[in-house]
Order: C-alpha cells, then structure tokens, then sequence
C-alpha cells in the first residue's frame, strides 16, 4: 500500500470537470463515502501548482479506487480531490475525505445542515435514503421567489407621489413568468433541484391565484430528470480562459 501512496504517477488528478453537471455529479458520489470536505479557490494561472500541492499533501488523491477501500476499513484517510469548472478568474478545488487527516485546512461537513457545501448556485443536501444531491441554495431560492412576486404582483419599485403602483397586465406577466420557468428547467436536473423548482411553480400558482382570480395560472414546464452521462473532463493545463454559463441544458 505505502508504494502506491507514494507513487508519483498521478493518473487522472490533473483534470478538471469542464460541465457544471459533471462535477457536481462527482461530488455527490464521493461525498457518500466522503463527508468531510474542503473547498479551495485557486487562480486560474495557479491551479496546476495548488493541485500538484494538495496530490503531495495528501498522496491518497492519487491512488486508485482499491487502495482507498482499504485505506478506509483501517480507518486512514482516503482524500479524494473534485477539480469544479472556472468561475472567472479562479477553479475550485473540492477536497473530500472519510476522516479529517489533519487540521491544516477547515474540514467541514459536506451536509452539515447549518453549513453545507455550497458552489455558486448550488448546496449539497441529503435525498430520499442515504441518496446525496444538489439544491438551489437560500439564497438564489430567495431570489427567485422575489422574482416571482414581483413579476405577477408588480411590487418591489416604489411609485411617486400620485401613482399608483405600477402591476404588470395579466398577459405581460404571464409571458414572464414563464420565460423563468423555462430558464429554471435549464439547470441539471438533481432531485434537489427538482423539488426546488417544483415549490418554485407552487408558489407562482398561490400568488398568481391571490392576485389573478379570474385568470388560470401559468402552468410551468416540467423539469427533466438529469441523464447519465459518463464524466466530462480535460487536462487541467487546458483551462479556458473566462466564465462559465451558470446553467447548462441538459439536451
């Protein structure tokens, strides 16, 4: 085992996942066996040197899938190391362990419900079972509620002095609201997310029902189910350049 621990032929460690889809998948895998986890914003320019530091800090990234198995029946930590998508100028790099190694970084539960793992728009939460997927995180389902509100009842500005407060027609609204919906089918389609965008409609229909009596409510597109699809990754030394689209079809 010690000859594979420090062997430095790292096979796969220097990629990163070029979808959001993609590692977001992986992280959920590895967090089942994986709870502690770790997150490290590295620039861009840098995200070699900060993954070749993490692989020698914790030489288990390097292994194969046998000898973490073993590495976690005895009770040693077994890193696993999830390289994410650009976002700007920097890439995070996800770190997950069985056990914290060592107190050098702040290992944190990946599902602690007070402070789960977040990334961008998303945080990592228990499914039905033992499942692991991704939400919406409070803040963006925050944000879209308002969004919705102020697209049905018009609040949100102020009117001057004299003015009523300005309320979209009924028509114009709908249009809107349903242009959201089709935007919201657009990010991958984890249970989480699912049952996000799902309370998402069902907010949409009491509000448009409390404010729109005598017209039917939007009925909302029908989120997808995300598909299998075997890893999307690339050398880590072909980052792009740039941002990333937040959302990705799944077609």
């Amino acid at each position: 085992m010690n000859s594979n621990l420090n062997s430095s032929d790292h096979a796969g460690v220097q990629r990163y996942h070029r979808s959001v889809r993609s590692g977001l998948r992986a992280i959920a895998l590895v967090a089942r066996a994986s709870p502690y986890v770790v997150l490290i914003q590295a620039p861009l320019d840098r995200a070699i040197e900060i993954a070749r530091r993490q692989v020698e800090r914790y030489p288990s990234i390097g292994v194969d899938h046998s000898t973490r198995t073993a590495l976690r029946k005895v009770g040693q930590p077994a890193v696993q190391m999830v390289i994410m998508p650009p976002d700007g100028d920097k890439v995070s790099l996800v770190l997950l362990s069985n056990v914290i190694p060592n107190e050098r970084e702040q290992w944190q539960l990946a599902l602690d419900p007070d402070w789960p793992l977040v990334w961008r728009h998303y945080q990592l939460a228990g499914g039905r079972g033992e499942a692991i997927t991704w939400r919406l995180n409070e803040q963006i389902r925050a944000h879209y509620r308002c969004r919705i509100n102020r697209l049905i009842t018009g609040r949100g500005g102020q009117p001057r002095p004299g003015e009523k407060l300005y309320q979209l027609p009924a028509a114009a609204a709908r249009e809107q609201l349903l242009k959201l919906a089709d935007h919201l089918t657009h990010y991958p389609g984890f249970s989480g997310i699912r049952q996000d965008v799902f309370e998402l409609a069902q907010h949409s229909s009491k509000v448009w029902r409390s404010t729109h009596p005598q017209e039917p409510a939007p009925l909302w597109p029908r989120m997808p189910y995300l598909r299998f699809r075997t890893p999307e990754t690339a050398d880590l030394a072909n980052l792009p350049k740039g941002d990333l689209h937040e959302i990705e079809t799944e077609n």
